[in-house]
């Protein structure tokens, strides 16, 4: 019996050591995947913003975000009208619509939607984008981006990893122009 009981416990603790190495590995191959997110992303932003305007005529957008869900890029653009908000996101392979969503605003987040509208003209691709964070934070691999305004500048905030490092990169959205630069 003490035998029996003996190797159960030898087995779950080499169940335990295998499953805790296989985890470290597992990050490593996140950010592999993670480096290639610009590579993979076949739909532009601004065709993702068509297919957004397409299925929420009326609202205006507060922010897009391109990040890897389940290892496929995938845009979350978030926006809202005068009285609802609304989230769409959108395989940024094939443009296909992932969710979508809506949900009523209060009277806090009616102001806040105005105030945060996006300005979509001209913006830079995310491959220059991700070139210029890539620069400012001198290596890496752009892994997210988001694109967001604040006092009447919309930039793109790009998160560059190099190593163990990440970098977070502000860029004016017309005139691709670093703004703010944060080591974490």
């Amino acid at each position: 019996m003490k035998k029996y009981f003996l190797g159960i416990v030898l087995l779950l603790m080499t169940g335990v050591i295998v499953g805790c190495s296989n985890g470290s590995n597992s990050s490593d191959n996140n950010s592999a995947a993670n480096s290639e997110l610009v590579e993979k992303t076949k739909v532009s932003v601004n065709e993702a913003i068509k297919v957004y305007q397409k299925n929420f005529p009326k609202a205006d957008i507060v922010s897009i975000e391109l990040e890897k869900h389940l290892g496929k890029p995938v845009y979350t653009i978030e926006g809202a009208d005068k009285t609802t908000e609304y989230q769409l996101n959108i395989n940024a392979i094939n443009k296909k619509i992932k969710q979508k969503s809506e949900e009523p605003l209060d009277e806090e987040d009616r102001s806040e939607a105005k105030t945060e509208k996006l300005n979509l003209k001209k913006i830079i691709s995310l491959k220059k984008a991700a070139q210029i964070a890539q620069k400012a934070a001198k290596g890496g691999k752009a892994t997210e981006f988001k694109l967001e305004q604040d006092l009447g500048v919309t930039f793109w905030e790009v998160k560059v990893v190099n190593g163990s490092s990440e970098t977070e990169v502000q860029i004016h959205a017309q005139k691709g122009k670093v703004l703010k630069t944060e080591k974490d």
